[in-house]
């Protein structure tokens, strides 16, 4: 996408646990369910750790208060992974969508750019225009509406239709060529399994546009790793066939559940990760995968995480999967406890800048909660509440089916 799409005018509680920052607090919020890329290619390319307080969700979510606190699922350090989690609460799962929106609407403008200075993304986190997200979010809602509609399952005959209405709606959005064209086949017939398989001489997409979308899948697959992962492929299937295009999906999914797991007051890093390592086909995402785990634990342990950045800067920031996914990961990784430090240091990367500080963001977001968005930028984004609500609606609807 050419910059910002063209187009219309436009929970954790409160409460101190009363224990180690290793306890979580739960709350619910009151609103109803919701409704709704592709690798683009015809188009350019801690809290303070002193501090244990729970997660507030946003001024804009209703919240009924729970003080009840639970164990984390998993402790963020080395091997230590608990085998019964608590049910997904609403400020993970909200921090999660918010922060991909967020990042989304903040990187959009800056697509395709060079890399830069912060000078230009810190007029905009100045301003008080309103943020329009592109096809990220727009792909990512229809997800979860489809998930929703699907007990949280995925069809992709409905999955496929889903995005192939919100496209038609919406077709301003920013989206490459691949979705239209994938649209069209099925229109004529042909399923959408068998329409992305024959893209791009039969090969299928190898972009980043599963990935993107897939924090939905986090949500809706909690607790259950091989679940997830079951769920980022089925859905990537739908558009991106290519090994390349799933395991970005799966890799990503993997980090967000890692984020989700890990209290905002511990450090994020890839070395909890154990038995829940991502199952990765590509030789390009396990080689990338290798290479964040390695510069993540050299930073371990101390403050300097620029080797993360540098990292990210090496892995590229295009539209593919094997170097923006990455790329996004080691991001997240370097500044992991502020969400709005998270997308400069995605937009200063430069290339698909929307893309690449959405996936970001929505780890940090997941990691902090919705709390840790700032409110003045909440207010800017457009369709918060919805996102909110759709986050707290599958929350719920994870919560309902359990393990």
């Amino acid at each position: 996408m050419a910059g910002a799409p063209a187009g219309p005018p436009r929970a954790r509680c409160r409460p101190t646990c009363p224990t180690r920052v290793t306890r979580r607090c739960q709350a619910t919020t009151a609103s109803p369910p919701p409704v709704g890329r592709d690798d683009r290619p015809g188009r350019r390319s801690r809290q303070s750790e002193t501090s244990p307080r729970c997660r507030v969700p946003p001024a804009s979510v209703t919240v009924v208060a729970s003080p009840t606190c639970v164990a984390p699922s998993w402790q963020a350090t080395t091997g230590a992974v608990l085998n019964l989690p608590p049910p997904i609460g609403a400020p993970e799962a909200a921090g999660c969508l918010l922060g991909l929106a967020l990042g989304d609407a903040l990187g959009a403008p800056f697509e395709g750019s060079p890399p830069r200075g912060p000078e230009p993304i810190d007029r905009l986190l100045a301003a008080d225009t309103s943020l329009r997200w592109t096809d990220d979010t727009h792909m990512m809602l229809a997800l979860a509406d489809a998930l929703l509609a699907r007990d949280l399952t995925v069809d992709p005959q409905h999955l496929g239709d889903t995005f192939a209405q919100a496209y038609r709606h919406q077709p301003w959005r920013g989206y490459g060529s691949g979705p239209p064209r994938i649209f069209a086949m099925a229109s004529a017939g042909r399923s959408y399994l068998e329409a992305a398989a024959s893209l791009f001489g039969g090969s299928g997409s190898l972009g980043n546009g599963a990935a993107m979308r897939c924090a939905p899948v986090v949500i809706a697959g909690w607790p259950d790793a091989d679940r997830t992962w079951q769920l980022a492929t089925e859905q990537a299937l739908v558009t991106h066939s290519h090994p390349e295009g799933i395991d970005g999906a799966v890799l990503l999914s993997a980090v967000l559940r890692l984020a989700v797991a890990t209290p905002a007051a511990a450090p994020l890093t890839l070395a909890a990760i154990t038995a829940d390592a991502p199952p990765l086909r590509s030789s390009a995402l396990r080689a990338a995968w290798d290479a964040l785990r390695t510069v993540s634990a050299a930073a371990e342990g101390t403050r300097d995480r620029q080797g993360l950045l540098e990292l990210a800067g090496e892995l590229g920031t295009s539209v593919t999967a094997r170097t923006s996914v990455p790329a996004a990961i080691a991001v997240a990784l370097h500044a992991p406890d502020d969400v709005v430090d998270t997308v400069r240091a995605a937009v200063g990367l430069g290339g698909d800048t929307d893309t690449v500080a959405a996936m970001a963001a929505a780890i940090t977001g997941a990691h902090l909660g919705s709390g840790a968005i700032p409110p003045r930028l909440l207010e800017r984004l457009e369709a918060r509440e919805r996102i909110a609500s759709t986050a707290t609606a599958l929350a719920r609807a994870s919560q309902a089916k359990g393990p």
